[in-house]
Order: structure tokens, then sequence, then C-alpha cells
């Protein structure tokens, strides 16, 4: 009976546990994650979200929501509540004389790409293609564009969110400018974002891309060399990524790459491709290459390179954290990490911050980790059976190197749930979302996510 209205609405998009499609439409992208709503609303529309929050309000229901579902942690998916699906609005539009893309909440990363690179402009995202918008752009959104251009947050202009009580907001600098600073790295707490608006930047449609890799255990000389290299380079000129991965068997890889332990080093010159290629040299000649692919490469391509990486419905543990530098001891102990990880399939990344990321003022987004100089991000995909040894594998990366981050902090992109990991990283900033949160969810109706609870 407390389904009928709901139903009326939104007819077989309704999706109850008696439903032959509920556990196909409940699985996300890491399968650990095995949780059961009450109810899945797979929305076509703005009105269907704004039924599925309000049958969410009159059964005090809490709510989840679906965007790409990539989130480490299944922030997607939640326990007896109502899950809100926008995996099926997904539709790109580029405003050329805005200069803005207007994007719906439930597009991943490759439909952005896809739309944007149409007219030689990019939004700053991230890094597997795969992942959605919404739970990048609202934790903040670290990618190959940030030295030049900022976080994904830092590019929002605009969105439209449906409130605890269902009602929509055109959020913007101009209107209700507390939850649009909020919606600005503060998470998933304060409503559901049915649409996007994000500045465009011209990028590619070919752009100068270092692709290179090296053998693991030249990895110690490599990232000291890399500190050296970063000490002295133009900041926004390659956002640099390294990763350290044992690679696939994969149909793409030659042979003798199949379970080899390497280095990688991935990043986009956002500049001069001539005067790139003379920048970003010696991180070519670190040690003595395996593969070495760098080159003029099309963006929307390079946006993928990872996701054979990530593939989908894999048991994944993954933590992440800060840091101000790499000094001896942190590289020893995340050497020693790899080399003896539990499980065959490891992705442990290590990202190189600064230039226009690190330049927004702390208190300018939620996002307070504006002067570190490195996020390490560890994933680790679980064997049958590896499951327990995996996580205490990811939990003691992250207990080891706690006391060595920067404010004991993690992006929360590539992080587990915990009062820490939430307050850690919002610093100072936490207190004043505690007060949006008051303003527009004081029920706590969206808590599955890192939560900013309104009571503090």
């Amino acid at each position: 009976m407390m389904y009928s209205t709901l139903e009326k609405h939104v007819g077989s998009r309704l999706i109850r546990p008696n439903d032959a499609r509920y556990d196909e439409v409940r699985r996300i992208w890491n399968a650990v994650i095995d949780r059961k709503p009450a109810a899945i609303v797979v929305c076509e529309s703005e009105d269907d979200v704004i039924a599925a929050v309000q049958f969410a309000k009159e059964n005090e229901l809490s709510i989840s929501i679906r965007g790409g579902g990539h989130h480490v942690a299944g922030l997607a998916v939640c326990d007896d509540g109502v899950m809100i699906d926008l995996s099926h609005m997904r539709k790109v539009t580029v405003d050329e004389k805005r200069q803005v893309a207007v994007v719906e909440g439930g597009a991943t990363l490759g439909d952005i790409d896809l739309e944007t690179q149409k007219y030689g402009l990019a939004v700053p995202t991230g890094t597997v293609s795969e992942t959605g918008v919404a739970g990048l752009a609202l934790n903040g959104g670290i990618g190959y564009l940030r030295g030049k251009y900022g976080l994904t947050c830092d590019n929002l202009v605009g969105a439209r969110v449906v409130t605890a009580d269902g009602v929509v907001l055109e959020v913007n600098e101009k209107n209700h400018q507390d939850l649009f600073w909020a919606i600005r790295g503060g998470g998933g707490n304060f409503g559901v974002v049915t649409r996007f608006e994000f500045a465009l930047h011209a990028v590619g449609p070919e752009v100068l891309a270092l692709d290179v890799m090296y053998d693991f255990k030249d990895a110690r000389d490599i990232l000291n060399k890399v500190q050296q290299f970063l000490a002295q380079a133009p900041d926004e000129a390659v956002s640099l990524n390294i990763t350290a991965a044992v690679l696939p068997p994969a149909p793409f890889l030659p042979e003798f790459l199949h379970h080899k332990k390497v280095i990688m080093l991935l990043g986009i010159y956002a500049g001069d491709a001539k005067e790139g290629q003379t920048v970003i040299q010696p991180l070519r000649e670190l040690a003595e290459p395996i593969v070495d692919q760098t080159g003029l490469v099309p963006f929307v391509a390079f946006q993928k390179k990872l996701d054979p990486m990530v593939p989908k419905t894999v048991p994944v543990y993954g933590s992440s954290l800060f840091f101000d530098e790499l000094d001896d001891t942190v590289i020893e102990q995340l050497l020693y990490k790899i080399d003896n990880a539990p499980a065959p399939s490891i992705l442990v990344q290590l990202w190189a911050l600064g230039g226009q990321m690190n330049r927004v003022p702390v208190h300018a987004t939620p996002f307070a980790i504006r002067n570190a100089k490195f996020v390490l991000l560890v994933d680790v995909m679980a064997m049958a059976g590896d499951d327990a040894v995996c996580k205490q594998w990811v939990d003691s990366v992250y207990g080891g190197l706690l006391p060595f981050s920067y404010k004991n902090a993690s992006y929360l992109n590539g992080a587990g749930v915990s009062d820490d990991a939430t307050t850690n990283a919002f610093q100072e900033n936490y207190e004043r979302l505690v007060e949006v949160k008051k303003t527009y969810d004081p029920s706590n109706r969206f808590r599955h996510n890192h939560n900013i609870h309104p009571q503090g």
C-alpha cells in the first residue's frame, strides 16, 4: 500500500525486492557491496526524482543516490532505504555561447568527453571514463587538467538540486549561495543534483600525453627523481599521475607484460605541444622504459587509458591519503607494501598536486586540502576467498602511512566512510557544512555518504 502513490507516478521504474530486476539494478561497480534497498526508483526525469524524494520523506526512509555507482565504498546503494538511480539521465549539452556544459546527474565522464570534444572543449574531470560525474564533482574531482584548470568542483557554475523536502532549487553564485558553496566539494549531503553546469576550457581534440612505463624495480629511484622534476617544473603544465600496478593478462597487452609489476607515468601537457615535449622529456628518462607511448593522442582516448585497470563487478578494497612530501620513510613503506600485496591485482596511484587546484583559497569551497603535494589512492581487487586478507592489507597501508600524511586527510572519492575521514577531509570547513546541512536536510535523509551530520 505504501508504494501505490509512487508506483502511480513512475510505473515499472519502481523496483522492489520481489522484482526480477532487483538484484541486477542494485549491483554496482564494486562487488563487495551487497546492500538491499526497500525501493529503487530508476529515474528518467527530474519529476521522477521529486516523486522518489517525497516518497522517502512520507515514509521516513533514507536515500542513496546512484550516479555512476563507481565509489569504492558503494555509496550509491543503501540498506532499507530508497535508492534513486540516475543512470538513465545522462544527457550532455554544450552551450557554446556561455562556454558551459549542461550535464544530467547520471552522466559519466565518458559521456561528457564525447559531447564536449566535438567542440574542442573539456570539463576537468577524473581519470576513469566510466566514473559518474555527480559523485566525482560533489567530492572534488581530481583529474589530468587539475594543474591548469583546477578540480571538477572548482568548475561547477550552477546546478539544479532536489532537496530533502522534494523542492527543486536553481543553485549558483547568485541563488542559494550557501548551498552552491556546499555542493562544490561537500558531497551528496544536501540533495539530489539532477543537473550540473560546468565551465568549459579549450582542450583537444588531440593533446600531448605523457605515457611511459617503467619496471617496478626502478620505482624508488623514479619517485625521488619525480620530486626533483616537480620542484622546478611549471606546476600547471603537466598534472602527473604515477601508477604502480600488476598488469592484467589482457589481449591488448603483449604477453611479456602479463602479470608484470610496473610503474606508469601518465599526464597531459595542458599547453603548447611543441614546448611540452621539452618540458616532459626528463620524465621519459627516469630509468630504462619498458614502453613509451608519449605523443599526441585524442583526449577522449587518453581519458579511457585506465579503464581496463578497474574492471566492473569485482571485489575492491581501497583507501586514500594526502602527503606534503614523499620522504624516504614514506617511499620505503609504500614500496614494501606494494611488494607484499596479497592479491595479484593492485592499483596504487600517487598523483602530484599543484597549479590551479592548489591556488583556490581553502574556504572558497568545502574541499579544504589545497596545499598537499601528493594524494595516494590504493585499490586492491580480491580473488575468491581473499577478501579479509585484502581488506587487512589496505587497512595496514592506511594505518602505517597515516602518521606521515598531510593533516591525516583522505581524498573522499577514494576513501571508505568514517567520521574521522569526513572531518579530516573538510578540516575548518566542516562546521560551515553542518550549518548548511541543518538548513537543507535537518532529518539527515541524505546520509549514505561521507556524512555531515546536522547535529555536528
